[in-house]
């Protein structure tokens, strides 16, 4: 959970006291923030040391000889990985995933072991995500039954290590929205909250991780699970993790490492929804021969630091309707929890029909109606995130069990969808496979271990009864009776029939199939975010926990592009691009491919939702683990604090690059020249430019002392730009993982400039971020050339020079007549305004919408330039047509010299 002043990502810096002084640096490859920070790049992720115990040191970081390629290259000098034998570990109990269903098991196995006297039993948890609960949402209402029973004291005083960050549920609410209007509804006796608690479900994860590691459990975060291995007798022996250091092109780098393989007895998946070992033994052993296909919603959620006026503790709400239409099931709410902290979210079942539906897009607009949007508005968005959620239910739990191991969690599918719960299900069924297995483990005989007591532990369980209760209503929104229908009958069975009803509703074929043709169905188009309330795609996935090196195999694998696209454009016409909640998908135009496009993938911003497995119509999109070696901010932490003294108050890591922030600028200074070396990568180390915040530097006199920004002639044009300003259009150019050193907008409406430190930089950004979706544009980005002259210090004489270079007339600025100028160079009677981001307020509460980027050290004008010769007219004012709209609704300025009382609300 981001604290207060904690610096986001892209769009966000949050406002610091006035006495503190910070500054940023900013690296590239894992990046850091800090109130001073200093950026750092390299050119691979690394991945994280993982957590080991003192008297088992495990590593699957190995050191190979540099001409370890030479010795296993063919004749034609092709290296492959798989030459390379994998080391093993052997132990009695191996959990692929670290979300709450695997922590409970492995806390329950470890209690076990330890009641009997068997501290040598050795269980191990491998995490993909680089820390635990990083690739978790935030924001969640837990029903605490499975937890008081797995650890008592959880919420005790009296225990020094209790979980903190409960909030205890208060009223529910109930709404059917329209449009403008929120009508109460009774809600079903399932959604009774009383009892129950709001936390942060990552933060939990990282609790339980604590207390796991107390007992002896091994936690591997950082280890990417992505193969399982079978015994000769077909059964599982364990998993494999991936390969490090393999090229996009599936060639070795130098710094490969070949993956490691976990032998166990036991092997638990808890990998969360459509798991991708979950499908691979699901298809070998048939799992799902006696249930029903699964079907699945995505669930994308925001959490918010509002208001503390509009903050309700414990206060919950559900509701339906508005904004989707009445053939896709879905819902929506909304949790205050924490300090000033809501989760936001909605639910669409993967199962609509619509192509032109774009998840994300709902999600945008539901922000907008008046009961969310009364509550956001004044405040800022922390974190997002989207996953993929079961919603079949009973008719669709598969057999659990498997020579070798079981499913546990919401790999097996166990959430509750009308109770909209599932973490009380996934502790409980990882308890139950952990008593199963401990059982099964205590015989002598080491050949295949089978849970059977687990199956039947699950069908005496109050999971069973729970899910069965319940099993008719998801599927009642699929029949002929729809939305409304749906309602009734749910509402019937909820409270008179409660599950006791002899028939059993079914799901119809897979949620792929149910899409129809994009000439079938209207299309939808949807209203640009405002940067306020919506955002667009690539700043949300900046807020994400998510992250990977951009030189690694696609992840998402898809066969043939080129037969994906010939057969997925003319029916669906882009389907991928609008399911995905990451912007991974993309359809570029292209004269040279038939239909006119191309099919791109950015695997960079995948989230690991898995909506791509499951939706897409042609199913020929396999998500599978990205390579991994995420590095964590303790890696991060631990590496600085060996090169500098100051304390770091912040880190955020984005893809390939991120921001260290220093309580005091001198330390981020201090740190810049080291250039370290981190995990075999050299690290690029810069302070960061262009601060965003002034307030920190008020006047003429301390503008020398900042770091002046430079300039270089590897310029990109970015055209098509819409409303923004220069701080998000450097950050967007930042998203192709290099140093920006220089940004620009307004000077014409709908183009901007980036300027980079070298001409690879530029080529690289083009190739990355032209055709992009930029806050729901697609830009243009294209090399500008330039005269490659040195730019002038604007602190120096702006007498004329012997020589005059030529001018260049997108460097030309003329500055605006008197009375209309924005810029202290031509006025300095008064102080410097402070400029402050939009997404701040001014001293008496309002926001600064955005503006033009007028920068501090602006190119020379040309030899004998008077400003006041060549004045352009006055600006237009807001009437005029062809002037952008007023920014954010504020209201227009009265007339000079006309008294108007203030009135806080007409300004937000």
């Amino acid at each position: 959970m981001a604290s207060k002043g904690a610096i986001l990502p892209l769009l966000r810096r949050e406002q610091r006291p006035a006495s503190s002084r910070f500054s940023r640096a900013f690296f590239s490859s894992v990046a850091n923030h800090s109130r001073s920070s200093v950026l750092v790049s390299g050119r691979r992720t690394t991945r994280q040391a993982a957590l080991f115990t003192p008297s088992r040191t495990l590593t699957q970081i190995r050191s190979f000889s540099k001409s370890l390629s030479t010795k296993l290259a063919d004749e034609n000098g092709h290296f492959d990985p798989r030459q390379v034998e994998r080391e093993s570990d052997e132990v009695d109990v191996c959990i692929v995933g670290g979300g709450p269903a695997g922590l409970a098991a492995a806390i329950r196995l470890k209690q076990l072991a330890n009641e009997a006297g068997n501290e040598e039993f050795r269980v191990i948890l491998l995490e993909k995500a680089g820390e635990l609960g990083a690739h978790i949402l935030s924001g969640n209402v837990l029903e605490p039954t499975a937890l008081n029973d797995l650890l008592p004291d959880w919420l005790s005083e009296e225990n020094p290590s209790r979980f903190d960050g409960a909030t205890p549920a208060g009223g529910d609410k109930m709404r059917f929205l329209t449009k403008n209007s929120a009508i109460p509804i009774p809600a079903p006796p399932q959604m009774n909250n009383h009892g129950n608690y709001i936390i942060s479900l990552n933060e939990l994860t990282k609790w339980l991780g604590e207390r796991a590691e107390e007992l002896g459990v091994e936690i591997y975060p950082g280890f990417a699970a992505s193969e399982v291995v079978y015994k000769s007798d077909g059964s599982v022996l364990g998993v494999a993790t991936n390969d490090l250091g393999v090229g996009r092109d599936g060639t070795a780098k130098e710094s490969f490492e070949r993956g490691m393989e976990f032998h166990a007895r036991v092997t638990l998946l808890a990998e969360g929804c459509h798991g991708s070992l979950t499908k691979q033994v699901i298809k070998k052993y048939d799992l799902r021969r006696d249930s029903q296909p699964q079907t699945y919603g995505i669930g994308l959620k925001e959490v918010w630091e509002i208001q503390p006026e509009k903050f309700k503790s414990g206060e919950i709400i559900h509701a339906m309707g508005y904004p989707l239409p009445p053939d896709t099931y879905g819902g929506s709410w909304l949790y205050h929890f924490g300090d000033n902290m809501v989760s936001v979210g909605l639910v669409v079942g993967l199962d609509y029909p619509n192509p032109w539906l774009s998840p994300y897009g709902e999600f945008q607009k539901l922000k907008h109606h008046p009961l969310f949007k009364e509550v956001l508005e004044g405040g800022k968005c922390i974190s997002y995130g989207a996953r993929a959620l079961n919603e079949g239910g009973f008719q669709s739990i598969p057999k659990c069990a498997f020579p070798g191991g079981a499913l546990i969690g919401d790999t097996a599918g166990f959430l509750n969808v009308p109770k909209i719960k599932g973490t009380h299900s996934a502790m409980r069924s990882g308890m139950l496979a952990a008593e199963s297995a401990f059982s099964a483990l205590q015989g002598k005989d080491d050949g295949t271990v089978f849970l059977f007591d687990y199956e039947d532990a699950l069908r005496k369980s109050s999971i069973w009864k729970e899910l069965y209760e319940v099993r008719n209503m998801r599927p009642s929104f699929s029949t002929p009776l729809g939305l409304y229908g749906g309602i009734v009958y749910s509402g019937l069975d909820a409270y008179l029939f409660k599950g006791r009803t002899p028939w059993t509703l079914k799901h119809h074929g897979t949620d792929a199939a149910a899409t129809k043709q994009a000439s079938e169905c209207e299309k939808i188009e949807y209203p640009k975010p405002d940067g306020v309330i919506s955002f667009d795609i690539l700043t949300s996935v900046s807020r994400t926990g998510t992250n990977h090196e951009e030189d690694q195999p696609v992840h998402l694998q898809v066969e043939d592009w080129d037969k994906h696209k010939d057969i997925a454009w003319p029916k669906y016409k882009g389907v991928e691009n609008r399911f995905c909640p990451a912007g991974v998908y993309e359809y570029v135009e292209d004269s040279t491919k038939e239909h006119g496009v191309r099919f791109q993938i950015n695997a960079q911003n995948c989230i690991h939702c898995k909506t791509c497995d499951i939706k897409v119509p042609t199913q020929d999109i396999n998500w599978q683990t990205p390579q991994g070696g995420e590095v964590t901010k303790q890696d991060i932490e631990e590496h600085f604090s060996t090169h500098g003294s100051g304390k770091i108050t912040e880190i955020k890591l984005m893809n390939g690059f991120g921001f260290i922030e220093y309580e005091d600028a001198m330390d981020a200074r201090d740190v810049v020249p080291d250039g370290s070396d981190f995990k075999g990568e050299r690290l690029t180390v810069q302070f960061a430019r262009g601060p965003r915040r002034k307030e920190n530097f008020p006047g003429p006199m301390d503008r020398p002392n900042m770091p002046r920004p430079r300039r270089t002639v590897y310029r990109m044009m970015v055209s098509g730009l819409p409303e923004t300003s220069w701080q998000d259009l450097k950050d967007f150019a930042r998203g192709a993982g290099l140093d920006v050193v220089y940004s620009e907008t307004g000077r014409e409406l709908g183009r901007g400039f980036v300027e980079f430190e070298t001409a690879n930089d530029l080529k690289t950004a083009i190739e990355k971020l032209d055709g992009r979706d930029f806050k729901g544009s697609r830009v243009s980005c294209v090399a500008d050339p330039v005269d490659e002259r040195p730019f002038r210090d604007p602190y120096r004489s702006r007498s004329p020079r012997r020589s005059y270079p030529p001018v260049d007339e997108y460097d030309r600025r003329l500055p605006p007549p008197r009375g209309y100028s924005p810029r202290a160079h031509y006025r300095e009677r008064s102080p410097i305004p402070i400029r402050r981001d939009y997404y701040e307020r001014d001293g008496y509460g309002r926001r600064t919408p955005p503006r033009p980027r007028i920068d501090d050290y602006p190119p020379p004008r040309r030899p004998y330039d008077d400003p006041y010769d060549v004045r352009p007219p006055p600006p237009p004012r807001y009437d005029d047509p062809y002037m952008p709209p007023r920014p954010y609704g504020r209201p227009r300025s009265p007339p000079r010299g006309e008294y108007v009382p203030y009135d806080r609300r007409g300004y937000w």
